[in-house]
């Protein structure tokens, strides 16, 4: 009763403190790429990273050494913003160029709202900077998706040396070819100002703040020049570390530098005790195996099988920590078995946003670790079925046990194709308490086991609400384009947000250029004789009233 009436109280602190400063507390979401289990030192010490800014973050918060997802950029990322699966977002794979409504069309669904959307409409001040890769069509950019700011590339990868040859930066949605330098260190400098600029105004913020390291280009040749600042990489190498490993370890270490920029900026504004940081890695390291996915990098996944792309824990499980200055209990080191769609659900819920049941036609996966957490890990999660697939590679996990399976490219995202091969495929059942490298096939032995969990997948696959424009999509590019009156209408925003989303200078009016936004496929001329039509006093701009009269 007294551990009870503990975290009751801790609770009310925490919402006593929100409302004492009149704004939510703002949120630093840090998202590495391609960063593995085992180059957290924190979480393996067999790795020559040095990590001390984020080693620092867990020692003072909490980490979830247990926390999975799904092994590849775009999904996880999709994942981490919508509170679901990957086969119920849309994004079953990384985004695609093919069209809306066309046959393997890959991209988050238009009726499933975005962490960034809810964020903003909740009076946040949304910031997106560095790698987006959730989309680059229209309605799916940052500015689609409720960000107020993004300055970054929006594909999956990009050189880490930008220069006027070498660079496709955005700002907002135009090419920006003035920034010049180091991508992490321009990526900071943008999410400092960022930070700075709203902490001036006493704006709650949410900076997404997503490097590109330690992606690929790497150096693996000597006759390459590395992505890391040289310093870095001689930093490494004078300490023994390999040269094949240096590149990758001088990436991360330089990382980790400027997240402690960062991390000083908020004590030095006063506002790291309202702000909450959240750290994690999209999907696990690449390996140096013949034909690995990603390209062949020295990633280090710790005691884990397989990688990057791979349905083994070595893909799924990938660091993760919280820290929020004198809100979050220090030094808590969660078994938890956690996942992507947990950050979603946790992010809200530290916004006192209320985590919704259902985003578009499929349920929120994802549960709040607010309450776990705050009583030091004591408040348990419920035990619960962990379901990871891409492109065929197939992990279920639910307590000690993971089915896995790899059926190959020919049924995602027919998931009934999906189930009707499943039915029929043999997946090999591990107890990872005692077999963590996934080595020993326990079908046979426990089938009472094996059937029931393969009866969870099946039931999961079979019960995907698609709603979405390839819905009859059989995964084959010989598809029947499906009919465009299968697309779900997305709902219309309304004239406070509309407003909100288009004043991008934050000047208390539109004009016509950030009205039309990026004219690329859109019907100027009708958008034109709107402007005309709402624009009442004829002066060229839109105020918020013009708008409510349409």
């Amino acid at each position: 009763m007294k551990k009870l009436v503990t975290f009751i109280a801790t609770l009310f602190l925490i919402q006593t403190a929100v409302h004492a400063q009149g704004h939510r507390p703002n949120i630093l979401f840090i998202v590495s790429d391609d960063h593995g289990w085992g180059d957290l030192p924190s979480n393996w010490n067999k790795t020559e990273v040095r990590l001390p800014t984020l080693d620092a973050l867990a020692a003072k918060g909490v980490r979830f050494p247990n926390y999975h997802t799904v092994p590849l950029c775009g999904p996880s990322r999709a994942c981490m913003f919508t509170g679901q699966y990957s086969t119920e977002n849309g994004m079953w794979r990384g985004p695609g160029k093919q069209p809306l409504g066309s046959p393997g069309y890959r991209g988050i669904k238009r009726n499933v709202k975005m962490l960034s959307e809810y964020l903003s409409e909740a009076g946040y001040k949304t910031g997106a900077f560095g790698k987006w890769h959730m989309g680059a069509l229209d309605g799916e950019v940052p500015n689609d998706r409720g960000f107020d700011e993004f300055h970054g590339f929006l594909a999956g990868a990009h050189s880490y040396w930008i220069t006027e040859k070498r660079s496709r930066i955005m700002h907002n949605r135009k090419p920006d070819p003035m920034s010049k330098g180091h991508a992490t260190e321009l990526f900071t400098s943008w999410a400092e100002q960022f930070i700075r600029e709203n902490a001036a105004k006493d704006a709650s913020f949410f900076c997404y703040l997503a490097y590109n390291a330690v992606h690929g280009p790497l150096r693996t040749d000597k006759s390459k020049p590395p992505s890391a600042p040289q310093a870095w990489v001689k930093k490494a190498l004078d300490r023994g570390v390999s040269f094949l490993r240096s590149d990758y370890v001088a990436i991360l270490e330089h990382m980790d530098h400027h997240i402690g920029r960062l991390v000083d900026l908020l004590d030095e504004l006063g506002i790291a005790d309202n702000t909450l940081i959240v750290f994690v890695s999209d999907n696990g390291g690449c390996t140096m195996e013949e034909g690995a996915a990603g390209g062949r990098f020295p990633g280090n996944n710790g005691p884990f099988r397989g990688g990057k792309a791979t349905t083994y824990q070595g893909g799924l499980n990938v660091p993760f920590l919280m820290n929020w200055k004198g809100r979050l209990p220090q030094g808590v080191v969660s078994d938890a078995q956690t996942m992507h769609c947990d950050v979603f659900a946790t992010l809200l819920d530290s916004a006192s946003i209320t985590v919704p049941k259902t985003n578009g036609k499929n349920p929120v996966r994802g549960m709040s670790l607010m309450p776990h957490m705050l009583s030091a890990g004591k408040k348990s999660l419920p035990e619960r079925t962990m379901i990871f697939e891409l492109w065929g590679n197939i992990g279920l996990r639910k307590g000690d046990y993971k089915l896995w399976s790899q059926v190959g490219r020919d049924y995602s995202p027919d998931w009934k194709a999906l189930v009707a091969e499943l039915k029929n495929t043999d997946l090999a059942l591990y107890n990872l308490r005692k077999d963590v490298a996934e080595k020993n096939d326990l079908r046979r032995e426990l089938p009472e086991v094996y059937t029931a969990l393969k009866n969870e997948l099946i039931d999961h696959l079979a019960n995907v609400n698609l709603e979405y424009p390839d819905a009859r999509n059989t995964g084959s590019r010989k598809s029947e384009e499906p009919k465009t009156n299968d697309v779900t209408p997305r709902k219309r925003p309304s004239p406070e947000q509309f407003f909100k989303n288009r004043d991008r200078n934050g000047d208390g009016v539109v004009t016509f250029e950030e009205f039309i936004g990026n004219p690329k496929g859109r019907n100027v001329p009708a958008l034109t004789n709107r402007f005309k039509k709402i624009d009442s006093n004829g002066d060229g701009k839109l105020q918020l009233d013009e708008l409510k009269k349409q």
